[in-house]
């Protein structure tokens, strides 16, 4: 398996004087004796740092597969470290290049949920049809981020407050997004007893400095299997979105979780990730387009919706960059390999071929064919 970044300095000096890049590279690389009084004081204390996502994931699956404590909450046995601390140096490196873990598409699908500032399960199905079962009756998913982000209780549109912050004040502490809330823990209806979900993520910070806009997102539990590949999708994008909104350049994006686990019914799955091959060290994503304000997402929010509706709507129709006409493509191919329909397949290929960024072709290896 050939990752993006690997260092392998070694360790010269007692325990408690090691330096954090020390403490890192050893737990990446599997332990060391030395470490050992360290952790045990720790209780697991995880940090990791990487230039693209695929090395990110990799080492986290290593340190819980080597080092996780058993743990039995509601929804399934798991092997679990506690305070975990990763950082993407590159986050345009979002996208994995894994056979099994490329999946661009349930992650640009929740993205796109979350910017249309929905809950609704409607939505999101067609993109991760496993959200059935965090629907509440009214078929919505109550931890869902859109409402959350947009307007939240009904009052704060939390995103762009935080860009009209920033705008502002660039050296700001105070741009901050709360996605959990205290209502979270009570239900509604006084019969139920909790919500199906929550939020999975409690905040998110913006930090501008050097010109450089970094995100920092704070969560209370994160799967590492299913949950943290779109999880980083989703946040940096935002990231991303929020710098060319402010005139910034994109920083790195810092994810802290308190519970970060593997479910025991994925193991298998996660071990066979780590003997899959070759996995591209080159990135995926280009710049994404400058933007001047929030409502620049609406004609992509409109699209999407067209293309749900109807598989066959004409992409090039559309007033967008070919950023994200590209991204569009990727899931007009999608819906048209789902529909087997007479033609599906010559019409994906045309939209293969006029994508601009032909990186975006691996994603359908071995699906056009």
């Amino acid at each position: 398996m050939s990752h993006c970044h690997v260092r392998t300095p070694s360790l010269t000096y007692p325990v408690n004087h090691v330096d954090i890049d020390t403490i890192l590279t050893i737990y990446r690389t599997g332990g060391n004796d030395l470490l050992q009084p360290y952790r045990k004081r720790q209780k697991m204390t995880l940090l990791v740092t990487a230039e693209c996502v695929d090395d990110l994931i990799n080492d986290v699956h290593q340190a819980i597969l080597a080092d996780g404590l058993s743990n039995d909450p509601t929804k399934g046995s798991t092997l679990e470290i506690l305070g975990a601390y990763l950082v993407l140096t590159d986050p345009r490196r979002r996208i994995s290049r894994t056979e099994s873990r490329g999946k661009l598409i349930s992650c640009l699908g929740e993205f796109l949920w979350y910017l249309s500032a929905q809950n609704d399960l409607e939505f999101i199905k067609h993109f991760i049809p496993r959200y059935a079962e965090s629907a509440e009756s009214d078929g919505k998913i109550h931890g869902g981020y859109g409402p959350r982000l947009f307007n939240m209780r009904g009052l704060y549109n939390q995103l762009k407050n935080v860009i009209n912050l920033l705008q502002e004040k660039k050296p700001t502490r105070r741009a901050v997004i709360q996605l959990f809330d205290a209502s979270d823990l009570v239900p509604s209806k006084t019969e139920q007893q909790e919500y199906v979900d929550i939020p999975c993520t409690i905040s998110m910070q913006f930090i501008v400095r050097r010109e450089e806009l970094h995100l920092f997102v704070c969560m209370r539990s994160n799967d590492a299997f299913m949950g943290l590949p779109h999880d980083v999708f989703a946040f940096t994008m935002l990231q991303e979105l929020v710098a060319r909104l402010i005139g910034c350049e994109l920083g790195h994006y810092h994810h802290f979780v308190s519970s970060l686990h593997l479910y025991k019914n994925d193991l298998e799955k996660v071990e066979a990730l780590q003997k899959e091959g070759f996995m591209s060290t080159l990135p995926v994503m280009g710049s994404m387009p400058e933007m001047h304000s929030l409502d620049d997402i609406l004609p992509l929010l409109e699209a999407e919706k067209a293309l749900r509706e109807n598989k066959e709507f004409d992409i090039d129709t559309t007033s967008l960059n070919d950023y994200w006409k590209d991204l569009l493509r990727i899931l007009k191919i999608h819906f048209l390999l789902r529909s087997r329909t007479s033609n599906h397949k010559e019409l994906a290929f045309q939209e293969l071929a006029a994508m601009k960024n032909q990186e975006y072709r691996f994603i359908f290896d071995g699906k056009l064919q």
